[in-house]
Formats: C-alpha cells, structure tokens, sequence
C-alpha cells in the first residue's frame, strides 16, 4: 500500500498535479500546470511589481485576449480541496485597470461546481488582496481544480490593458453554517439551505422579499430575474443536490409574476454528468396576467418533446422572455418561485372566497376554514414533512403553533376529497 501511494504522489508530482494550498508559485520544484481556455493564458513570470503587500519573486501572469468575454485559465490540485472548516479564499491581484472583478470557481471531479465572483478591485496598478468567503454557499470536498477569470463578462484586448497578475491562493476559516444544495419543491425560505444561482447572458438573480404578496403567492421570500438592456438570451441557473427525478412525474409547475401579459418563461433542465449537451429539455409556458402571481404548468409528457425527460439532469434554467431584447427597467423586471412538481403543490380546489387561512404571519394559533368539508389538515415543514394532523370533518379548525419554530410552512388540506396546499409564516 505504501508503495502505491508514493508512486501515486511521484505520477501527480512529475505531471504537475503536485500542488496544494495554499499557492504562492514559488517552488521550482513545482510546474504549476494551468490550462488556458477561451482567449486566456496564464503563465508563471517573475514579479514585476514588487511593491506593497506583494514582495513574492514569482508570480502568474493572465493575459486575456482581444475579443476573449470568457478567458481563463484553471489548475489541477494534487487532491480535492476540503471545504469543510476552512470556507475562506484569498488571491493577491494587480490590475491595470480599477473596477475589474474576478471570478473564482471550483470545478473538477465533484458532483457540482460552485464560484463566486469578487468585488471590484479598488486601485489600478497596486496589489490588493480579494476575498471569496463561500461560508454561506453549498460547497463539496470533492473538486480539485480552480479556475481564474478576470474581468468576467467583459472583452479582452490582449494588450496591457488585459493583462492581470495574481498570486498568494490562501484558504482559512471562515464563519457561518455549512449549507445543503436544494431539491424540489423550492420554496426559496429556509436559512439552511443554499440556492446557488449562476446568471449568465446579461441576466441578473435575487433572492429577496416578496414586494407582491397575493391570495396565490403570500410567500415572504421569491426570487428576482431582471433582463438587461439588449441581452435576448438573459437567465440564470440553479444547482440542485442531485439529479431530478421525472420517473413518476412530468409536470412541473412555477409560480411567476410578470409586469407584461404576454411573456414566456422557458424552462429548461440541464447537467447531466453523463450527456451534458443531448440531456438537456425544456418547455415554454406563456404568463397571461400582468402584475399579478400566477402559477404556470410546464409539463414534459409530450411525445415530440426532444430529446425526451431523464432522471440525470441536476441544474434548473430560467429564461423570461426567451430571445427578445431585455431593456434592465420594470419591463424586464421578473419574479418566480414555488417550482415544484404537481403533486408536491397542487392548484388549490376551491376558490379564494371559499377558502380561508387567519391569521398570516401567525404567532400562537392559525384558524382554517372553508365551505366544504374539510377531512385533513396537516401542517409541513418545506420539506414537505407532516409536523401536525388533524381530521376535523367539519368546516374549520385552529392549530395552536406557538410551539413552532419561527419561519414558513406548508398548510395541506384535504376538501371535498380534493388537495390543495397554502403557505403561512410563524414569527
């Protein structure tokens, strides 16, 4: 087994893989292996700003190139990097420009990646340490490569004006809870579990307050996408735990809010470790009320659908609007939450005036009635586990909730014979 291992060690030290943090690009003993892509070079220089914070004689030198939007550059750990206390990173920078930004992301051999992208950098041509603290992010142990973006989003010119300097990849502890990747249903409420969105094509994601509580929507957190002006593609994307499963289910319903009647939402399953490209499917659904929450229904039992459903697909993609131009006002302004499958959170049966559900928030007791006959109420936590049941067979009934912890929860009741599902918030 020793044997192995020291072979193992001497295989990753002679193909460059030999490196762990924290990175400081001066061993000569170390190749530092990067690999470019998308219009980026990476290359291991000797400093040439020696000054200030930074005094290091070596450090990485990324030229992003004319007309490079996506350029970067990734390397290859000699392990995964543990995420499990130490939840800070920090990189040395030095930019010609102020107001750059930079992109750092984990990828490699894990299930998910996840990046966060830094603030701008305050000075031109001084070096200055960026942090990227993901204390509060879904994180796994199991990447083992970091990628380097600089600039992200923006052209390259290839000139000096482009060329950036980094050095000093440090990892330290860092404060917070260590959070789970969501699964369906999302409620976008809880505090314990991470809903780790990525933007892309001049889209841009919030989770924030509901400004639009209604009768169909009285959540009190969803989620904003505004389009940018010009973009036509604009969206953003969400990391699930693990792979979707359609097996039982095709119907997926979203409740969306809209300044426009008209719109579409486009929603689209991707990831697959096993068909990235060919795995992908998705539908679109037309929003027909403006200013109001409405829940829409996507469904994927179609038979023309291609390619068809599969059970390995493990992100979520948002697209409103789908190919026209996006203008960054009101009119791009968009709101989505509870996607879910149909069973998990059915259209309620009966009407607004026919049901009720006081008061909401609730502190100490919450009070359902209806004109039918109600057989079961259960009140579930966002996972959709029961916490408390009763089968009143009558028209009302009060649960006593002083008990519960403050936060959302899920109201199932059974009328008629028919299942709806509401929200109320305990504070």
């Amino acid at each position: 087994m020793r044997k192995i291992t020291l072979f193992a060690f001497l295989l990753a030290f002679s193909l460059g893989f030999a490196q762990t943090l924290p990175l400081d690009f001066e061993s000569t003993t170390i190749n530092y292996s990067f690999t470019d892509f998308d219009g980026g070079v990476a290359t291991k220089i000797a400093n040439p700003q020696i000054s200030g914070i930074n005094t290091s004689a070596t450090v990485m030198q990324m030229v992003k190139g004319a007309g490079a939007v996506w350029a970067g550059s990734k390397i290859t750990m000699a392990n995964p990097i543990d995420f499990t206390t130490q939840r800070v990173i920090k990189v040395k920078v030095f930019s010609p420009v102020a107001g750059i930004q930079l992109m750092l992301k984990f990828e490699g051999t894990g299930s998910f990646t996840f990046q966060k992208l830094s603030a701008p950098v305050t000075t031109a041509n001084v070096w200055e340490e960026l942090t990227f603290d993901f204390s509060n992010d879904a994180v796994n142990n199991l990447n083992n490569q970091i990628v380097f973006m600089f600039n992200f989003g923006n052209q390259g010119d290839g000139s000096a004006n482009s060329t950036y300097l980094f050095d000093d990849v440090t990892q330290s502890a860092g404060t917070g809870p260590i959070l789970d990747l969501p699964v369906l249903p999302l409620h976008f409420e809880s505090t314990s579990i991470a809903y780790p969105f990525t933007d892309f094509g001049g889209g841009a994601t919030t989770i924030m307050a509901n400004p639009y509580p209604d009768a169909i929507n009285p959540s009190a957190t969803v989620v904003r996408l505004i389009k940018n002006p010009g973009e036509n593609y604009g969206g953003s994307v969400i990391q699930m735990a693990g792979p979707i499963d359609f097996s039982n289910n095709k119907i997926v319903k979203v409740k969306v809010w809209s300044p426009i009647a008209g719109k579409k939402l486009l929603l689209k399953f991707e990831g697959s470790p096993i068909d990235f490209d060919n795995g992908a499917f998705e539908t679109e659904v037309t929003i027909t009320t403006a200013n109001a929450w409405e829940e829409l229904t996507f469904d994927y039992n179609s038979p023309t659908l291609f390619p068809p459903v599969n059970n390995n697909d493990n992100k979520i993609v948002f697209f409103f609007d789908f190919g026209n131009q996006g203008d960054g006002g009101q009119n791009s302004t968009y709101y989505f939450d509870d996607v879910s499958f149909s069973q998990s959170l059915s259209v309620p049966s009966v009407t607004v005036s026919e049901f009720k559900m006081y008061p909401n928030p609730a502190s100490h007791e919450i009070t359902i009635e209806t004109i039918g006959e109600i057989q079961k109420v259960a009140i579930c936590n966002l996972l959709g586990q029961e916490l408390i049941s009763k089968y009143p067979n009558s028209n009302a009934t009060t649960f006593q909730i002083g008990a519960f912890k403050n936060g959302i929860y899920m109201v199932k009741t059974t009328i008629d014979g028919k299942e709806s599902l509401s929200k109320f918030v305990k504070e």
